[in-house]
């Protein structure tokens, strides 16, 4: 009975963290927050998002990050060079002021500046071109995240090598538009390939007056989630 009881505990203290751990969400499209088991997208930890083009990524991952930062806060945006075009991402809502771009020479400079961002509690959002990581290494960014409250989105090509274990993994990818769209208001095919406690979705979304709208496609996709998830 003794070991029963004990087991029944600590299966409630997990489900008890759990619900702690992601208490704080980020909305990102009705639908889509419909969709997630909390909500919205779980604040603080670790989310992977890779892009038919690099473009992709970081808008979907600058338009999360400007509702983390608000009024005040901060981003960082952490890349091996100077592939950064600030202008490009006043679209999406975010602030000029409030980014910082970090760019390195070295893999382990990049590995270390990205641990160093997730860990300063200063920091709203960290996006950083960094993929391939291991289960390790993922999980040290993940606790380091944990612990600040800072949000990692780390950026990658639909061909790069998928790191060990986010919390959520996403594929953004470029819905051509009609001859009247404006190169400001994009669409997006995006596909929710794995998410820890959740089911992968894909959704057709769209960038306008500075908020994001979804459409649910069915089916997801199972075959790329499973052979992807973390």
């Amino acid at each position: 009975m003794k070991p029963t009881l004990e087991n029944l505990r600590q299966r409630i203290s997990c489900l008890e963290e759990g619900q702690r751990r992601f208490s704080r969400t980020i909305p990102i499209a009705d639908a889509v927050d419909r969709w997630l088991p909390h909500g919205g997208l779980p604040a603080g930890c670790i989310h992977e998002v890779k892009g038919s083009s690099l473009a992709n990524a970081i808008a979907f991952a600058s338009i999360l990050s400007s509702q983390l930062a608000g009024e005040q806060g901060h981003i960082l945006y952490i890349t091996p060079g100077r592939s950064l075009y600030p202008l490009g991402l006043l679209p999406y809502g975010v602030r000029l002021d409030q980014v910082l771009h970090i760019s390195t020479r070295r893999s382990q400079d990049l590995a270390w500046a990205v641990m160093e961002a997730l860990r300063c509690p200063q920091v709203s959002a960290a996006i950083a071109l960094l993929d391939g990581l291991d289960l390790t290494e993922c999980r040290r960014l993940q606790l380091a995240a944990e612990d600040s409250g800072v949000t990692g989105f780390l950026l990658g090509h639909t061909t790069s090598t998928p790191i060990a274990s986010p919390i959520t993994r996403w594929q953004v990818s470029a819905v051509p538009g009609n001859l009247r769209q404006r190169f400001d208001e994009p669409s997006w095919a995006l596909n929710l390939l794995y998410c820890r406690g959740g089911r992968p979705g894909a959704w057709t979304a769209e960038w306008r007056d500075q908020k994001l709208s979804a459409i649910p496609v069915q089916p997801a996709k199972p075959v790329e989630c499973k052979a992807l998830a973390g």
